[in-house]
Parts: structure tokens; C-alpha cells; sequence
């Protein structure tokens, strides 16, 4: 290491170009943040801006070398004259006047703006870490235009104060080689929370959600309801009961400041948003919401289905298709009489069902063409049939404290003769 480094560091940014950087704060962290495994990581901006009174500054590396290779060189006090380069110089200890400790320096990496430039791990050395970076090929900046080099991951552990980083430049064409300074000033770290969330924010019955986080810099943390906290867990995650809407807190603090992060769960009910057939395909299409176990029934056969799908059947003996929906406030049943879709003027016929604690809920739409009479009847036991309706296209509601055994819909043409009855029976099973 060049003693002139440890020179008065003033004296030594008389180049003519700017390398300057962006913000010159990064964050300590202190034993009890680091003992935690969420250090604040921190990051500088490095940026090479050629100005109006430099023509170009050119970066030469005729022999390809590495930033690897050049820096072995350098340690091996090789020369190293025709290839351009910048090294950068961290100081690291536990004194006030240190960059980084020297364990977490190794942490430290930089990233370039294209794959043309390389860059050496840092290696320890008196008292400093130091990177190299250059260039594979030839690369000419050219008047008001820049690089930059970015240093991610500084996991800094020092007394909070001022420090340097030094940049040398060498063998630039359109400079001089020069070593530029900045100081780095030393700020404690504060508790961020980067992310608090669940991957699914809704459930439609009563079970566990995942809620996971990401926070840094914090002594002490707590995820409410339940008082847990978070600290104590074997991973930043936990699953919570979700037996209604609720609101959860994570409250972290550290260095005085406290940081909160709010995520919503919802219970909600099944919602069968579509239940449709496909004659001319024969598919049976389906889209659900909120629901943990659905259960598809073609005729008499029944199968369990994921939320959303398509698929293809033969038309049944009992020409009918009931989805259900299981949930947590009601259980949801939507059919659809197959049947009618088939004629040569397509009738539909189609129910939703919802059964409650307490009472259910039933709803019957159809829609006919080219009739001249229409009926809509159901039957409680069976044996009874009602005659609800008479319109050729429209809706009935229902309440009860049983499930309705089906219901009909009897379509006369204008000539008088009539289409084969449409049924949905045993729409609860």
C-alpha cells in the first residue's frame, strides 16, 4: 500500500476529470444488530464523468488481462504500465477512523455497468480491502458521458464517525494518474422492514396462512396478535389461524427508531364465478374464488377440481352438472341443465345454491327461446310440484330451512308441442 495514501488526502484530488459518488453515508451496525443475523446493508455509487475539457479518456487493455490478473500483479509489485484500471482502498479495523471490520469487507462486491468490465475480489492488505476494476477492451468515454461502479453489501461494523475510500487511477489515456479520496461518513443503522407479507391474503375457510418478512437493523421485534416475538422463531416466518378478517403488526426497533408494517388476512366466501357448457366441444368450463375444496359432479360421478379448468365430457344419464364450493360463512352450489343446451334452440337452466347455519338459499335463471308457454315448478318432498313462474326468461328466489329436492322447467313450442322437460335435482350432495 502506497504510504501516500495515509498523506493528507486534500492533496491528492487535483485530477482534472470527475470520479465522484453519489452519497457518502452507509450505515453501522453494532454487535446486538449482527448477533441478529439482519445487519443494514449499505451501498456507493462510484461515477467516472468525463467532462467538457477532456477530449476522451481512453481505458487500454491490449494483453486482456483480468481485474484478477492485474491485482495479483500488483500484490506481487509486478508493474503493471499499458492496462487501465482503478483500484479501490477501503481501511478496515474497529477504530473510528475504519471503513468496514475485515470479515465483512470480504462481503463486499462490486457491480459494473456491462460485462465489458471485470472486477477482482477484495483482498485484505495493509490494514486496507482493496478491488480492482478494468476494462477486457478498449473503452473510450467521451465528453459528458460516464461510467459508474456500484459497491453493494456493506455490512459495516465500526464506531460511527468519518472514514476514507481512496480510488487510484492509473494508466488512463487523457489523465494523469491520480488517487482520489472520499470521505465516508459513518451513521447508525436504523431498523428497516423490507417486506412483510403473505403469498395468499384470502382464504375462503377457516385454516393457516403463511406470513413471511424481511427487516434488517433491528434489536427487537414483534408480530401482533399474539404478542410473538419474532426473534425467538427458528425463521423470519409464521403461520397464523385465520378464522376471520384481521389486521397483523410487525413492530421492529432499534437505535432509538421504531418501524411498523401492516398486512390484511381475509376470510371469505366461495364464489363460483362461472359454471358453463361447451355443446360443441363437449367441455365443461369452471372458474371459482375463495374456496379450499370444490368438488365437480357430472351425472352421479364426482370428482375433487382445482379453483380454475376446463374439461371434457360425455353427456350423462342424468344430464346435469353441480359445482360446489366449500367455505367458511355458507357452502356454495351452482348447477346447469345440460339438457337444454343441446336442442336445436338452446334452453339454459341453471341454479345457485348457498346453505347457511341457519337457513338456504336457493336461486333458479333460465333463459328459452322459441317458446310459446314456459313453467318453472319446484317441489320440497318430491311428490309436490309448484309453479312459480310462467315468464319465458327470468329468475326465482327461494328461502327454507331444508334443501329443495329440484326443480323443472317445462317449454311448450309455438306449434304446441313440447321439449323434453329440464331438471336440476339433488343440487346438495
Amino acid at each position: 500500500m502506497d504510504q501516500k495514501l495515509q498523506s493528507e488526502p486534500e492533496q491528492l484530488n487535483n485530477c482534472r476529470y470527475l470520479l465522484d459518488i453519489d452519497d457518502n453515508h452507509i450505515a453501522v451496525n453494532d454487535n446486538a444488530i449482527l448477533d441478529r443475523d439482519n445487519p443494514v446493508s449499505s451501498e456507493l455509487t462510484f461515477q467516472l464523468l468525463n467532462p467538457d475539457r477532456v477530449h476522451q479518456m481512453v481505458f487500454n487493455n491490449p494483453q486482456m488481462l483480468t481485474a484478477e490478473t492485474i491485482l495479483k500483479r500488483l500484490q506481487n509489485r509486478e508493474p503493471v504500465t499499458d492496462t487501465s484500471y482503478i483500484r479501490f482502498f477501503f481501511p478496515f479495523g474497529s477504530d473510528i477512523g475504519d471503513f468496514i471490520d475485515a470479515e465483512r469487507g470480504k462481503l463486499i462486491t462490486f457491480e459494473t455497468e456491462s460485462g465489458d468490465w471485470s472486477v477482482a475480489e477484495g483482498i485484505v492488505e495493509d490494514r486496507h480491502i482493496s478491488f480492482v476494476i478494468s476494462c477486457y477492451n478498449q473503452r473510450i468515454i467521451q465528453t459528458l458521458f460516464s461510467v459508474y461502479f456500484r459497491c453493494r453489501n456493506i455490512q459495516s461494523y465500526a464506531p460511527v464517525g468519518l472514514t476514507y475510500v481512496y480510488a487510484e487511477i492509473k494508466n488512463v489515456v487523457g489523465i494523469d494518474d491520480v488517487i482520489k479520496v472520499f470521505p465516508i461518513q459513518k451513521k447508525p443503522a436504523v431498523p428497516q422492514i423490507h417486506r412483510f407479507f403473505s403469498d395468499k391474503t384470502t382464504s375462503g375457510r377457516s385454516g393457516k396462512l403463511r406470513l413471511d418478512w424481511r427487516i434488517s437493523g433491528a434489536k427487537e421485534g414483534q408480530m401482533t396478535p399474539g404478542e410473538i416475538d419474532i426473534f425467538r422463531l427458528p425463521a423470519p416466518g409464521v403461520d397464523v389461524d385465520v378464522n376471520r378478517n384481521m389486521e397483523y403488526r410487525l413492530s421492529i426497533k432499534g437505535n432509538a427508531v421504531e418501524r411498523d408494517a401492516f398486512v390484511n388476512l381475509y376470510v371469505q366466501p366461495p364464489n363460483i364465478l362461472q359454471l358453463d357448457y361447451d355443446s360443441a366441444t363437449r367441455q365443461v368450463i369452471w372458474q371459482t374464488q375463495y374456496s379450499e375444496a370444490l368438488r365437480l359432479t357430472v351425472g352421479t360421478a364426482s370428482s375433487s377440481v382445482h379453483e380454475n379448468g376446463a374439461m371434457e365430457i360425455q353427456m350423462p344419464a342424468k344430464p346435469q352438472i353441480v359445482m360446489r364450493a366449500q367455505g367458511l360463512i355458507y357452502t356454495e352450489f351452482a348447477a346447469l341443465n345440460l339438457l337444454g343446451l343441446t336442442l336445436d334452440k338452446e334452453q339454459s337452466f341453471r341454479s345457485r345454491i348457498r346453505i347457511y347455519p341457519q337457513y338456504i338459499h336457493s336461486k333458479w335463471i333460465w333463459k328459452t327461446e322459441d317458446t310459446k308457454e314456459v313453467e318453472f315448478l319446484f317441489t320440497e318432498d318430491g311428490s309436490v310440484w309448484y309453479r312459480a313462474s310462467t315468464v319465458s326468461s327470468g329468475a326465482f328466489e327461494y328461502v327454507s330451512e331444508k334443501p329443495l329436492l329440484g326443480a323443472k322447467l317445462v317449454c311448450t313450442r309455438s306449434d304446441g308441442s313440447t321439449y323434453p322437460v329440464l331438471l336440476l335435482e339433488g343440487e346438495v350432495m
